[in-house]
């Protein structure tokens, strides 16, 4: 018999030998259920509209009063009157996978497969770092778009930032920033598109959200910032304050233009010290072949022990390749260079330099192995100022002539 369930009524059941249902009066299908251990639960019973019984719970009494459990219950038969599975939904919601899980999926479906070492490790990193302290144990369903702007703007204000001090040789510190936010939401972009393709949801929640705008690090050494910079690498050859393989290392970036990744993962079986040149086969931009000048030519013969194959630069510990930031520091500080000038900025000085002495930004391009002729357009100044110079050589010969034609008269 159905009475109306209240506080006093619920609390006042006492358990018995076999589970005992109370309906509720108000609510047709609502009820309590007390077990044989005196746990008394919230249910909804409902049929589906193909005829199956379905008894979900709503929770415990304690955390929920009847009247919340009451309205629950409304709210769910009005979906059932709706022809939806109530039970069902549930169910999908407690199986869906979390943006967590969605992540892992990635990493082995889609980059492991489709993206270079490094890029894999950059991810792994964001994911670890950024994405699931903030996103990961939402339902990948769930997320919407004010969710990706809050990570960035979590992102943007160091929420994820911290110091960890898990590697043998010190601490490790984890940086958020404006930077760092706009790699994690082309990263969460991908995985969402994924998610898509895998059919976990039909939009993508990180597609269209702005960016935070970053000025370019076009920072390059002056050639008064080159002559210490190439006195300190001399300097710490002599003492020795470095092992070779860095100073080495330093050089080759200086002397090249390669990105840091190209040049520490070089291998001697890519390098022809006969024909001055270094094969590049799993560059950023693809395979491709780098002419050598005498100045880096230099260097690489001076680490060649008629090796085949191997490291070129090869750090103290066998088969791994040498770290050149810390050595950077330290090298750059005794050159008395500011802290702007990253190992990064040594390919900017290469590239600079190059436009400054007359090469075309078609030409630098090439030398740099850029992609897209938009990224060698940030030199343009450096070749302004150059032609500026040919111009005023010019300029020069029409002068002289001038000077002739008034002296003939």
């Amino acid at each position: 018999m159905a009475v109306k369930l209240t506080k006093t009524l619920v609390e006042g059941l006492e358990p018995s030998t076999k589970d005992i249902v109370k309906w509720d009066s108000e609510v047709k299908g609502f009820g309590v259920k007390v077990t044989k251990k005196g746990t008394k639960s919230y249910f909804v019973y409902y049929r589906t509209t193909s005829g199956q019984q379905r008894r979900p719970s709503i929770g415990r009494h304690g955390t929920f009063t009847v009247e919340q459990a009451r309205k629950i219950a409304r709210q769910w038969l009005a979906e059932v009157a709706l022809g939806k599975d109530i039970s069902a939904i549930r169910q999908n919601d407690r199986q869906a996978e979390t943006v967590n899980q969605l992540a892992q999926r990635y990493l082995k479906d889609y980059a492991e497969i489709h993206k270079k070492p490094r890029s894999i490790q950059t991810d792994k990193a964001n994911i670890e770092n950024h994405v699931i302290p903030l996103i990961g144990k939402m339902k990948v369903k769930d997320v919407t778009r004010a969710d990706i702007e809050r990570l960035k703007l979590d992102i943007r204000e160091g929420k994820t930032a911290r110091r960890l001090s898990a590697k043998p040789r010190g601490r490790r510190q984890i940086r958020g920033g404006e930077g760092i936010a706009n790699r994690v939401l082309a990263l969460l972009s991908k995985m969402f598109g994924c998610a898509i393709d895998w059919n976990l949801r039909t939009d993508n929640p990180a597609m269209g959200i702005k960016k935070f705008r970053e000025n370019k690090k076009d920072r390059f050494l002056s050639e008064a910032e080159i002559g210490r910079l190439l006195e300190a690498l001399d300097t710490a050859d002599r003492e020795p304050k470095e092992l070779p393989a860095a100073t080495a290392g330093i050089r080759l970036l200086l002397f090249t233009g390669l990105r840091v990744g190209e040049i520490v993962n070089l291998d001697w079986q890519h390098v022809d010290i006969a024909r001055g040149t270094i094969f590049l086969p799993d560059s950023k931009t693809g395979s491709r072949l780098v002419p050598l000048n005498s100045m880096a030519l230099d260097v690489l013969k001076g680490l060649y022990r008629d090796q085949q194959s191997g490291l070129v630069l090869e750090s103290s510990a066998a088969g791994k390749p040498i770290a050149l930031t810390r050595p950077w520091y330290r090298i750059r500080e005794s050159a008395e260079i500011d802290k702007t000038a990253t190992l990064h900025s040594l390919r900017h000085t290469f590239a600079s330099h190059s436009v400054m002495t007359g090469q075309s930004l078609a030409q630098a391009g090439s030398l740099l192995g850029h992609k897209s002729a938009q990224t060698t357009m940030r030199y343009a100044h450096h070749l302004l100022e150059a032609q500026r110079q040919y111009s005023e050589q010019t300029g020069d010969v029409f002068r002289r002539i001038a000077g002739k034609s008034a002296d003939q008269t």
